[in-house]
C-alpha cells in the first residue's frame, strides 16, 4: 500500500525526534568536559548539514549572525546544563523556550500579545516553578541540581532569540544560521580552553574510542540528521502536526538516562512541572492552529 507524502513526513519528524532524545543519555555517557564536548560536537553536525543540506551552502549573510549566535549559546548551555542537573530538569526547562517567545515577541518583532498567550506564559511559569521548587540529591550523573537549573533555563532563553531571530529572516537562512551557529560553538570552545592549556589537545591525548564514538553521534545523528529529517518534513506536515509528534523527544531523552544509568529517578514535582509544560505546548500548537485556519 502507498504511503502518501504527509505520513511519510510524519515518520520523518518521528525519526527526528528520538534521534534528538538521544542528547541526554549521550552527553551523560561520554567523559569529555562540557566545552570539550560541545566542541567536538558542534564539528561533526557542520559537516553533517553541509553535506546534506545544499541550502545550507547558500544564503550566508550577516543577518545570520544572530540565530547562529543564540543557536551556540542553546547548544552550549544544553551541554552544561546536562552534565550538571537531571536530564528531565535539563530538557524540560529548556522545553519552556515558548514562554520566552511569548515575552520577548513584542519586544523584537513588534507582535501583539493575545489573551490566550497570557494562559500560556502563566502555565510555563507553573512548571518551571515546580522544578525549581523540588528538592533533588545530587549524584555521579548530576552533580550540581540548582545550577544546572539555571543553565537549562539560560538555555531555553538562547533558543527563543534564536526563533525570533529566523522569524525575523522569514525562515530563511535556518540551514546557514545552524551551521553558523556549530561553528560559532566551535571557535568559542577553543578560546576558552586553549589558552588554559586544557581542552581539545587533552581529549586527543585522553579520550577513549567510545567518547569519539558518543561525540560523532550526538553530532552527526542527534543534531546533524535529525534537523535535516525535520526540515524536509516541513515542507509538506502542518507545523501543529509536527510539533505533537515532536513532544516524543522530551519524554524519550530522561528515559533513554533512566534505562542506561538506573539514575535519576525523577520527583514527583518534577514529573508535575514536565506534564504541565508539554501540556501547554500541545495546546499553543493546538490553538495557533485553529486560531489561524478562522475565517477573516
Amino acid at each position: 500500500m502507498a504511503v502518501d507524502s504527509r505520513t511519510r513526513a510524519a515518520y520523518l519528524v518521528l525519526v527526528s525526534s528520538v534521534f534528538m532524545s538521544l542528547g541526554g543519555a549521550g552527553i551523560k555517557l561520554c567523559s569529555f568536559g562540557p566545552w570539550q564536548l560541545a566542541g567536538f560536537r558542534a564539528v561533526f553536525s557542520a559537516l553533517t548539514i553541509l553535506l546534506l543540506m545544499p541550502e545550507a551552502r547558500r544564503n550566508w549573510s550577516w543577518r545570520i549572525l544572530w540565530p547562529g549566535a543564540s543557536l551556540a549559546g542553546t547548544f552550549i548551555l544544553y551541554v552544561w546544563g546536562m552534565k550538571s542537573t537531571t536530564a528531565v530538569n535539563t530538557i524540560f526547562i529548556q522545553f519552556s523556550a515558548p514562554l520566552w517567545v511569548l515575552l520577548l515577541s513584542p519586544l523584537f518583532l513588534g507582535e501583539r500579545v493575545r489573551s490566550s498567550d497570557f494562559v500560556s506564559m502563566a502555565f510555563f511559569c507553573v512548571g518551571l516553578a515546580l522544578f525549581f521548587a523540588a528538592r533533588e540529591k545530587a549524584t555521579a550523573l548530576s552533580p550540581d541540581i540548582g545550577r544546572g537549573n539555571v543553565l537549562a533555563l539560560l538555555s531555553g532563553v538562547c533558543y527563543a532569540l534564536t526563533i525570533l531571530g529566523l522569524r525575523r529572516l522569514r525562515g530563511k537562512g535556518a540551514a546557514p544560521g545552524l551551521v553558523c551557529g556549530n561553528a560559532l560553538i566551535f571557535l568559542v570552545c577553543a578560546a576558552v580552553m586553549i589558552p588554559a592549556g586544557t581542552g581539545f589537545p587533552g581529549a586527543f591525548r585522553t579520550g577513549t574510542p567510545r567518547d569519539w564514538a558518543v561525540v560523532a553521534a550526538l553530532g552527526i545523528f542527534q543534531v546533524g540528521v535529525s534537523y535535516v529529517l525535520f526540515t524536509r518534513a516541513l515542507r509538506v506536515l502542518p507545523a501543529v502536526r509536527a510539533t505533537l509528534i515532536g513532544l516524543l523527544e522530551p519524554v524519550l531523552n530522561p528515559l533513554w538516562v533512566f534505562l542506561l544509568f538506573r539514575e535519576e529517578r525523577p520527583g514527583p514535582l518534577a514529573l508535575l512541572g514536565a506534564a504541565v509544560i508539554v501540556s501547554t505546548v500541545a495546546f499553543q500548537a493546538v490553538y495557533s492552529a485553529g486560531r489561524k485556519r478562522k475565517p477573516l
